[in-house]
């Protein structure tokens, strides 16, 4: 299939579309009393097998709302991972994620397969392309935006997004504004647009009430779900997660436009902090030897032109980040792998996969606790708060 197209994304539906989450159905969850639960798209393979579990969840305070991770997939394993969410969701809602900065043919082809396969939103972050709201116009399929300052919330609007997500500093993987915090850039996306805002970065159960309090339509949790029973992530990924402190989150210099990224520190993290470059190798080991999208060298060129540091530095710099996360992800390699991650690791309770919960089980969980602090609310004396 050409990535390049004359003609607007009306393509032929290949299978059931899935419940459009638009402007309008997020305004009526909120009128109902309800709230978004979004898990985040978290990068390549981190996060499949999740999205339609948690897109399965209907309570009585939170939708679940499923992403899938679209980023150095090809056409097929998208449209697989698709359709099995799709079957899980229980007519719930799955959207998928994309990044503005990957190679611009992949970035075309991988919307047109999720336009085509009528997913319920496509949101789009690392960078901005106007042309996707386009395309997204075009095939009926909803758009949100991931913000990191009230202007850009503003500007999605102007432009016909159904919801932006606002990501704060505290978020894994890259940073838009590591001097942002989420609670800062909440109220100002909040000030700046009249869309639904969801609030992302770093936050975990504990949080859930506040930014609900404070007008946001919903929030998205990541990292807690890459720490989950569920999911076809590498058991060693989701160990990584477990039992760490402040100490033991990096924030490294990413390989995508020299960007803020945070991340588990490990030996790759440290090899970074020393300007080590970590040149790329074959991927045909998870590609196959059609190579991905057809190009078979070592570098892949996964990020649009003059966005890779370690490509445009002739290898002699920085690494290969498909090497890196796919290492983590698919292998669990704690040395050489790049395990990106929130803020919000340091809270996570359990120090063995074993004990791990379902994506159902901590839906249920935030379920239990919003209700138990809507009852101490409704109990505190005239005037007091139970929301810090």
């Amino acid at each position: 299939m050409s990535a390049t197209h004359a003609e607007p994304l009306h393509a032929e539906q290949t299978s059931a579309p899935l419940t459009r989450l638009d402007r309008r159905a997020i305004e009526d969850i909120v009128r109902s009393g309800r709230r978004l639960l979004v898990q985040g798209g978290m990068g390549i393979h981190a996060s499949d097998g999740v999205s339609g579990k948690v897109a399965a969840h209907r309570g009585a305070r939170l939708v679940g709302v499923g992403t899938i991770s679209a980023v150095l997939k090809t056409p097929e394993q998208l449209r697989a991972e698709i359709r099995r969410a799709r079957q899980e969701s229980q007519g719930g809602f799955v959207g998928v994620n994309l990044m503005a900065a990957i190679n611009k043919a992949d970035f075309e082809l991988l919307a047109r397969v999720s336009i085509e396969e009528r997913v319920s939103f496509l949101v789009q972050g690392a960078g901005i392309s106007r042309e996707i709201l386009r395309w997204c116009r075009e095939g009926g399929v909803p758009f949100a935006g991931i913000v990191s300052s009230g202007r850009l919330a503003a500007m999605y609007e102007k432009w016909g997004a159904d919801f932006v997500v606002a990501e704060g500093a505290e978020a894994g993987g890259h940073i838009g504004d590591i001097g942002h915090p989420l609670p800062t850039l909440v109220r100002e996306v909040l000030a700046a647009t009249a869309l639904p805002v969801v609030a992302a970065g770093g936050v975990d159960a504990s949080d859930v009430a506040r930014f609900v309090a404070g007008g946001a339509a919903g929030v998205q949790i990541a990292t807690r779900f890459l720490a989950c029973a569920d999911g076809d992530v590498h058991p060693a990924f989701k160990a990584m997660h477990l039992g760490k402190t402040a100490d033991d989150v990096a924030i490294i210099t990413s390989c995508v436009k020299g960007m803020k990224a945070r991340a588990v520190r490990n030996a790759f993290t440290e090899k970074l902090a020393r300007g080590e470059a970590v040149p790329p190798r074959s991927k045909a080991w998870w590609f196959g030897k059609d190579g991905y999208m057809g190009r078979k060298k070592a570098c892949v060129e996964c990020l649009g032109d003059g966005l890779c540091v370690c490509r445009t530095s002739g290898y002699k710099e920085s690494f290969c980040i498909t090497d890196a996360l796919l290492a983590a992800a698919v292998k669990g390699d704690t040395e050489n792998g790049l395990f990106y991650t929130g803020q919000s690791l340091v809270r996570i309770g359990e120090r063995d996969v074993t004990a791990l919960p379902t994506a159902a089980a901590l839906l249920a969980d935030l379920e239990a606790r919003l209700a138990a602090e809507d009852a101490a609310f409704e109990q505190a004396p005239a005037g007091a708060s139970a929301v810090a």
